[in-house]
This record gives structure tokens, C-alpha cells and sequence, in this order.
């Protein structure tokens, strides 16, 4: 129970430490931080950690669904500040969905939304504008889900992944693609 609170009052002072420094404002109807490509470097930036890894999420997605506990695992043991970032518009019943979803298998997960103001509310709109601004030039540029963005503490986009990353691999399991792919990044 103490260590319960403890986590949850650490999660709060680096949400309140992010929110003051990167000045993010909430989303529209949930309570989580809605964010745009200048928030997720300064997150980056101003991170405990060496390393920040954002995964994108629908909840209607499966290969999302399939992945996001590897990417859990991940972060957690190779001390990476972890972010699920939606991708659905703020005021989206999905939204809900997904964050109900997420807190389901890890009630201290920290969950992220894309501005509508920066991004748009249809969501293929939203994240193909939002993949090709984060998407470094030396990175095929390819439009899905279920993506790993990780960034150094610089706030420097060292890698993002996509479908390709794992193929020839079982596309449920995309843990072989983040051996190594994301893992000797680190």
C-alpha cells in the first residue's frame, strides 16, 4: 500500500515537474496532458532518465493492444521514462475507452494525447500529420499504429518504428524488432 503511494506521488511531481517546465495543458475532456512534437521534446529534455519512449495507442487496435505490454516490459526494465500517446481526437469516445483500457492493466501508466489544435480530430489526418513531423529524415516515413518513438534526454528523436521494423517476425509479437531494433539505441 505505501509503495502504492509513493509511486503515485513520485508519477505526480514529475507530471507537475513536465507540466511547469514544458508548460502542458490538459486535454479537453480527459485528464491527461494533450501534446504536440514541441511537448514530447521537452518532455524528453526534461526527463530523470537518459532515455523517453513514447508508443502510439488505439484502443481499437490490435497490433497496439498485441504490443503495448512488451513496450511496458521494456521501459520498465531498461529505466526509460514510458508514455502512451493517443492518437484519437480529445473529445473521441475512443479516448475513453483507451485510457479505461490502459489504467485496466497498469493503473500508474502515463497516458498522452495529440493537440486536435495542432493535429486535427480525424484521426488518419491526425496521425499521418503527426508521424511525418516526428520522423527523422534517415526513417522511412510510414503511416500506422503501435509505434515506438524514443528520444534521448537532448530531446533528439533517435528512432521510430514501424510495421517494417518487424518484419519476417510473427506480426503479434514485436518483441525480436525491439531487441534489435530500439534496445542497442539505449
Amino acid at each position: 500500500m505505501r509503495t502504492g503511494i509513493l509511486i503515485c506521488c513520485l508519477i505526480i511531481t514529475f507530471f507537475s515537474a513536465a507540466q511547469e517546465k514544458c508548460n502542458l495543458s490538459f486535454s479537453k475532456k480527459e485528464k491527461i496532458y494533450a501534446i504536440d512534437i514541441k511537448d514530447i521534446k521537452c518532455i524528453a529534455e526534461n526527463s530523470d532518465k537518459k532515455n523517453t519512449l513514447f508508443f502510439t495507442f488505439g484502443v481499437w487496435c490490435k497490433p497496439c493492444r498485441l504490443h503495448l505490454p512488451n513496450a511496458i516490459q521494456f521501459s520498465t526494465e531498461n529505466n526509460v521514462n514510458f508514455y502512451v500517446l493517443l492518437v484519437e481526437a480529445e473529445e473521441n469516445e475512443k479516448t475513453k475507452e483507451a485510457i479505461d483500457y490502459l489504467k485496466a492493466i497498469k493503473d500508474d501508466i502515463k497516458i498522452v494525447i495529440l493537440k486536435d489544435e495542432s493535429y486535427g480530430v480525424k484521426r488518419s489526418e491526425k496521425n499521418k500529420k503527426f508521424v511525418k513531423e516526428i520522423t527523422p529524415k534517415e526513417f522511412e516515413n510510414v503511416d500506422d499504429y503501435s509505434k515506438y518513438i524514443l528520444l534521448n534526454n537532448k530531446g533528439e528523436v533517435v528512432i521510430v518504428t514501424n510495421w517494417k521494423d518487424n518484419n519476417g517476425n510473427d506480426w503479434r509479437d514485436d518483441s525480436e524488432m525491439i531487441r534489435k531494433r530500439i534496445l542497442p539505441l539505449l
